[in-house]
């Protein structure tokens, strides 16, 4: 690992559950946001908003999902939305969080919507930033996301995946302000991707989408069914989840506000500090 990786490491902690190790990073003291992140990401998305909520006084979580980052990566693990939601739950319960608020991204969605249904008594409020919960059985993923989900192809466009490439698609598609995004940066991605399996257990999770209508049924209907304060926050740049295609229709099944931001998919990026407003606007209500 780089600095940048190696910082971020340093900075978070450990959790042992019952058969793995899950990587938390968190700050802050106050009432509990969990931070849901998705692919190709770890928690390191999320140190800008945390860094955010902590000085709203807020507890700010994130942490890496099981097959990502630097928790464990078992190569007997069902990496479907399903088995990562039940991990997740684990994880918060050994983390003995008995409310807390979620902030949800790409498939953090679905694997916090998984959680929803289990504890929904013990959410506080949900804020959801780009993700997948709507037209799942027609869901595509985009390039380059859609070449890892190919057996040969996957491996190869992850082993040649470098950070000057990462920095690129993020460039391309995942960010506004290049300015808020640096080879560095971008190197910690690469190196949390990679973890200590070369990429193994993220190309599992990449194929192991769970996108179908039954699904789909089940994580509207969690967020429809849960009485606390919610709100939809869109980077309307993003190509690959776009405001037409998920946004709109996300913000039509469940009813609640639709923010626009100027931003593509990464919006914990270059967006931290909006998120962080938006979301203390919408607890304060």
């Amino acid at each position: 690992m780089k600095y940048e990786a190696i910082k971020h490491s340093c900075s978070g902690h450990f959790i042992h559950l019952e058969n793995t190790r899950a990587f938390v990073y968190e700050k802050g003291a106050g009432e509990t946001v969990i931070c849901f992140h998705g692919v190709p990401a770890s928690s390191f998305l999320y140190r800008k908003l945390i860094h955010e909520l902590a000085a709203k006084n807020l507890r700010a979580i994130s942490f890496d999902l099981l097959g990502m980052g630097l928790s464990d990566r078992p190569e007997d693990f069902n990496y479907n939305w399903t088995n990562l939601g039940e991990w997740t739950l684990e994880l918060i319960n050994a983390l003995e969080l008995t409310n807390f608020h979620i902030i949800l991204h790409d498939i953090g969605g679905p694997i916090a919507c998984e959680i929803i249904s289990k504890i929904p008594e013990r959410v506080l409020s949900v804020t959801i930033l780009n993700t997948l919960l709507t037209n799942l059985p027609e869901f595509k993923k985009p390039f380059p996301m859609s070449l890892f989900e190919k057996k040969y192809l996957g491996e190869f466009a992850l082993k040649t995946t470098t950070a000057l490439v990462f920095k690129y698609l993020m460039y391309l598609r995942g960010i506004h302000n290049k300015e808020a995004f640096n080879l560095t940066e971008a190197q910690a991605y690469v190196d949390f991707l990679n973890g200590d399996d070369n990429g193994k257990s993220f190309l599992k999770i990449m194929r192991n989408f769970e996108t179908t209508q039954e699904k789909e049924a089940d994580y509207i209907s969690s967020l429809t069914n849960l009485s606390v304060p919610k709100q939809i926050i869109w980077g309307i740049n993003d190509k690959g989840l776009t405001l037409k295609e998920y946004g709109i229709p996300l913000q039509k099944k469940l009813n609640i506000p639709l923010i626009p931001l100027p931003g593509s998919h990464f919006l914990q990026e270059d967006y931290a500090h909006e998120i962080s407003e938006y979301f203390v606007q919408l607890i304060l209500k």
